[in-house]
């Protein structure tokens, strides 16, 4: 069965990427070259280019597709149950905790982008706010004590994320209800 050209150049792209992720995790962002990943793609650096207009595109284009922010997104975006704030929050951040795990080689891109700051600045804020909107909503619904939900999430959200990098994955729940302890 044969590809439209669209189909083509799609599955060429999630090849050049899949490359590219292995590389950089092999390498390193910095240690890897376009030439190394178009050589491990199998593919000239000239085609490589015309699919992305640099190394950093690259890098920004894994963590932003394949990256936490779609499940965090997807998940946040079911989180207008009744449940208790505190298991809706040790839900997610589990999830978040497990979507690392499973990525380890794009763990390693994230954390070795040293030439791609402003963009994983941006995904780590986002990631961040989507935890802090749900803080903030359920603080607002008298759940939970107020606080300063900006912080809480920046903590939480790095707490699970160098822990996790560092192999030392931490108990969500534990985490969870240190910050947040049941009133009464």
């Amino acid at each position: 069965m044969s590809r439209t050209r669209s189909e083509q150049a799609a599955w060429r792209r999630e090849q050049l990427l899949d490359a590219a992720l292995r590389v950089f995790a092999a390498k390193g962002v910095d240690g890897a070259t376009v030439k190394d990943v178009a050589q491990a793609a199998g593919v000239t650096p000239g085609l490589l280019y015309r699919y992305f207009d640099s190394k950093e595109a690259m890098v920004e284009t894994l963590l932003s597709e394949r990256g936490f922010l779609p499940r965090l997104r997807e998940l946040r975006a079911q989180c207008h149950d009744a449940r208790p704030a505190t298991e809706v929050l040790t839900e997610l951040l589990g999830a978040f905790d497990r979507l690392l795990a499973d990525n380890a080689e794009l763990m390693a891109v994230f954390f070795g982008a040293a030439q791609a700051r402003a963009p994983l600045a941006t995904l780590v804020s986002e990631g961040q706010r989507l935890i802090g909107d749900f803080l903030a909503e359920r603080v607002d619904a008298g759940e939970l004590r107020p606080h300063d939900t900006a912080t809480a999430a920046r903590t939480v959200f790095a707490t699970v994320a160098v822990n996790r990098r560092l192999g030392a994955p931490i108990d969500v729940a534990a985490l969870v209800g240190l910050l947040f302890p049941e009133e009464g």
